[in-house]
């Protein structure tokens, strides 16, 4: 893994160099076939160019000859539009193939044995993405700059492009969503048989500088396909796949902690008495709290299509439970009066279930669990009054029922990481720092 690293970024920085020769080089308007000149590499590109070089026809002279064409990708910059799940990307190209046409003696030209070429007066594959998404206002953009060609026919060409493309969205997860992003690339004019395409090198930059503020790509993998059109002819299609994970930030902290603080509070309200002031009114504050804070995720949450996150279903059913609770708390405090009023004796039949009942440890536990308001004391009528014993029972019920209720709730939907990716992640990283 680390020499294949080694290797991506030793490419890279030779097409950087490449690049940056490129960029500082005087680009010419079209060669002007005729004129005489005196340096020697404009000599050069008039006998190239100026003798029925054909810039729309491929560079083979047997016409059943396939031109290879190898591409590398370096994801140079990216950003992730979650308003329309768009990706825009900033791809800086390797493009090399050999041109028949551009081939010299190094020692009958004074040993020249590379030069810069405007790319408008030579041959260029028809390399489009395909599955371009472009808005009226972002269209896609390509640099076209000089390429290098060399005495034996090489020609490298380096354009940088900013595209877009819309990705498989799904916010499930979300604040830990992941997204998967598609992006293919192919010919119009030339089948398979005419232009062969292959990807050498797929690469991410490694500068923080360049890197989304929100978003990570943790995969970035290569694929290439053939297709059959209508007409029977095979065409090439290369593909990038790239998986994005948001990075833990505000969003995580703003609304996971609000909902595990309410889940919290109302995990505190059932450890209190039905019948006290302060379950009433935590009650209400809490309800208050959830429809306030379902009113604030609308300024955060992701339009969600098809998926609705599951700290979203957390809450909602939070909510739920804080309405039934408030249900069982004026359905117990109405049964607490009525059953303070009645005397049941030991041997009644609810007499000699609590007496049995009471014998079991667990039971003896959570019944001799003191409420937790801060006012309340246990006293000698309430220990043994059974009516107000089958009101603390139905507390304590209650209670437990609402505790596995949130763990079960906190088990399915809270995402607390990242879910493991079956790709290989990213294999090329690479960066121009020494």
């Amino acid at each position: 893994m680390n020499s294949h690293r080694a290797v991506c970024t030793k490419n890279a920085v030779l097409f950087g160099l490449i690049t940056f020769i490129l960029s500082h080089v005087p680009q010419s308007a079209s060669i002007s076939c005729g004129k005489d000149s005196v340096n020697v590499e404009n000599q050069l590109k008039q006998s190239l160019l100026c003798n029925g070089y054909r810039s729309e026809a491929r560079p083979r002279k047997d016409p059943a000859q396939t031109v290879n064409l190898t591409v590398s990708f370096f994801v140079m910059g990216y950003e992730f539009d979650e308003d329309d799940d768009l990706l825009e990307l900033n791809v800086w190209f390797n493009m090399q193939w050999n041109d028949e046409f551009l081939v010299w003696n190094r020692t009958e030209w004074n040993g020249i044995q590379r030069m810069a070429i405007n790319s408008d007066d030579i041959w260029l594959p028809d390399f489009q993405h395909i599955t371009s998404y472009n808005k009226p206002e972002m269209l896609a953009d390509c640099t076209n700059p000089a390429c290098s060609v060399a005495w034996n026919g090489s020609v490298y060409c380096v354009p940088r492009c900013n595209m877009n493309a819309k990705c498989a969205a799904s916010y499930n997860r979300w604040p830990f969503d992941v997204h998967q992003c598609n992006l293919w690339y192919g010919t119009w004019v030339n089948s398979m048989n005419e232009v062969d395409m292959h990807t050498e090198d797929l690469c991410l930059q490694g500068e923080s500088d360049f890197s989304s503020p929100r978003w990570s790509i943790v995969s970035l993998e290569k694929n290439r396909a053939v297709v059959k059109s209508s007409d029977e002819y095979m065409y090439t299609i290369l593909k990038m796949d790239l998986i994005l994970v948001r990075k833990n930030g505000f969003d995580t902290v703003a609304v996971l902690c609000p909902i595990m603080v309410l889940a919290f509070l109302n995990l505190y309200i059932v450890w209190l008495r039905s019948s006290c002031l302060e379950r009433k009114l935590l009650l209400a504050l809490s309800m208050a709290c959830h429809f306030g804070f379902l009113q604030q995720l609308q300024w955060v949450l992701p339009y969600n299509r098809d998926t609705v996150p599951g700290l979203l279903v957390f809450l909602q059913s939070s909510v739920i439970i804080t309405g039934l609770l408030v249900v069982v708390t004026l359905l117990n405090c109405w049964a607490r009066a009525a059953l303070s009023h009645e005397h049941m004796t030991n041997a009644s039949w609810f007499g000699r279930f609590m007496g049995r009942f009471s014998q079991n440890r667990v039971a003896e536990l959570i019944l001799a669990a003191d409420y937790l308001e801060l006012s309340y004391q246990v006293t000698k009528d309430e220990s043994d009054h059974h009516g107000l014993q089958i009101a603390k029972l139905f507390d304590r019920v209650i209670a437990i029922a609402c505790l596995v209720t949130y763990v079960v709730l906190l088990l399915v939907y809270i995402p607390f990481g990242y879910q493991r990716l079956s790709s290989s992640g990213v294999k090329c990283m690479f960066s121009f720092a020494p």
